[in-house]
Formats: C-alpha cells, structure tokens, sequence
C-alpha cells in the first residue's frame, strides 16, 4: 500500500498545475501557474460575458510590477462567428458608459485582427492613464455599457467584480487596494 501511495504522490507532483477557478456572482476568476526552466509565474484572470456575448476581462501576471504604479488594463475581447466580422473595427473606439453617471464614459481604441483559424477577433485597448479610472468606475457601478460607436456592444454586469477583482490580485500578490478616485 505505501509503495501505491508514494507512486502516486510522485504522479501528482510531476503532473502539471491545473488552473485554478472562483465565481463571484457575474464574475469569474481564474489563476493558472506557467513554469519554465528560467522562471515560475501566475497568470490571473478576472471575467465576465462569454457564450456568445464579448467578454470584459483583467489579467495579472505575478512577475509583473503592479499597483501602485501599474493597475490591470480592463479590456473587451470580441470573437465574431465564422465569415461574420467583428462590431469593432480597427481604428474606431469603443465608448464604456456607466449607470452610476451616464455623463461619464471611458474611451478606448480598437485593434481588430483575423486569426489563424480565419475568424474576426478584437479587443479594446484603453490608454495608460485610463487603467486606474476604469477600475474605481467599475467598483463604483452595477453595470457598463460598452458601445462601438452607435452600437451597443454589450452591457456588462459589474455584480461580483470588487471580489473578483480582489481575488485575482490576490492570487498573484499584489495589492487589492485601488485608490479612492470621481467619476469625473
């Protein structure tokens, strides 16, 4: 019996790390450890949408620097079906409103691109400065409207993204703090 055990406990440590995963009402977190020769690191997702709809998504990397110079880039991620193209196109904006103040929204550009499968993908890139404010707006609000130009791409439940997001920097050690900031 002892040499089935230690058989099997050899097995699981040489077996590579399974990710990780939590749900936090409309929000999921995911952690899944890389390991090379050189280095060993997290990678920490926080998400919402998917099956269909785009996804509002946060990624850490735990070799990365972080808060409170460095805050995760809030970022849409759009997958369009075969031979269809996606609602963002390269070179437009997308515009994220939120209920709490309907006067306040966030630009961010569009990279669009086809992937090696030959189906239309994009994202949102928000610039630099932008990365904090998107985050106090997200904590703040129950929901954001993320519009590619007149549009609705897709409105975003926030319901569970402050534990989510916790979680996630948690998980790959940095701060869960996010500095008190307006809307405006």
């Amino acid at each position: 019996m002892r040499i089935v055990s230690v058989f099997c406990l050899a097995a699981l440590a040489a077996s590579p790390a399974a990710a990780e995963y939590w749900s936090y009402k409309d929000w999921r977190v995911t952690v899944a450890p890389h390991e090379t020769e050189q280095d060993s690191y997290l990678t920490c997702r926080a998400a919402t949408g998917g099956d269909g709809d785009p996804v509002l998504a946060l990624e850490v990397f735990s070799g990365d620097a972080g808060p409170p110079d460095f805050f995760p880039m809030a970022r849409v991620l759009e997958y369009a079906p075969r031979h269809y193209p996606t609602l963002m196109q390269q070179g437009g904006t997308v515009d994220f409103i939120f209920d709490f103040d309907r006067t306040f929204s966030i630009a961010a550009g569009i990279n669009s691109w086809i992937s090696e499968e030959g189906l239309a993908e994009a994202e949102s890139v928000l610039r630099f400065e932008d990365h904090l404010p998107m985050l106090q707006a997200m904590k703040q609000g129950s929901w954001v409207e993320i519009w590619a130009g007149n549009d609705m791409l897709y409105e975003a439940s926030l319901s569970g993204f402050t534990a989510a997001y916790g979680k996630m920097m948690d998980e790959c050690g940095f701060s869960l703090a996010l500095p008190a900031g307006g809307s405006g």
